[in-house]
């Protein structure tokens, strides 16, 4: 038995619809990405060569702010704290996806506070290493969502017949 023609149209038009809107991000789906770093979440460290570290330890996690403290017997720090970008754990998390990439760990801490100083005692200045996304990071998102695209325009060509 063969579906009418309205049914296909209809049909065809949901799929296309919610097709748009996942490659647009117009609108909720309620879907949630599969990358959400739950296993390793993101993490902030100073930048390679600082002269200060966080006193909570090597690490501070995503959304929190970490105290300064200057590795220099009586150095004083230009900020007393700093904060580490925040995570909203799903699509798209632009402060996250560059370290972070695709699964369920965050591939890599974050590298910040690369203007705090310290003064007094034997300072060292800090130096960048901040890495920038891979283009195959940058562009994941959006290939992973035109793909989704395409296959939604194909299941819609094959019910409108």
């Amino acid at each position: 038995m063969q579906m009418p023609s309205y049914i296909r149209f209809v049909l065809a038009g949901t799929m296309l619809l919610h097709g748009v809107s996942l490659f647009t991000g117009i609108g909720s789906m309620g879907v949630q990405a599969m990358w959400a770093w739950g296993t390793s979440p993101p993490k902030c460290e100073p930048v390679a060569g600082a002269a200060w570290s966080f006193q909570q330890g090597a690490t501070i996690a995503a959304g929190s702010s970490g105290t300064v403290k200057c590795t220099a017997a009586g150095g004083t720090a230009n900020v007393a704290t700093v904060q580490c970008p925040t995570s909203t754990g799903t699509a798209p998390d632009s402060d996250w996806w560059g370290p972070c990439g695709p699964g369920a760990s965050c591939a890599q801490t974050k590298k910040i506070g690369n203007t705090v100083t310290c003064t007094g005692g034997a300072t060292q200045k800090p130096t960048s290493t901040t890495k920038s996304a891979s283009l195959a990071q940058r562009v994941a998102t959006y290939a992973m969502q035109f793909a989704a695209m395409v296959a939604v325009v194909v299941c819609a060509h094959s019910f409108a017949g």
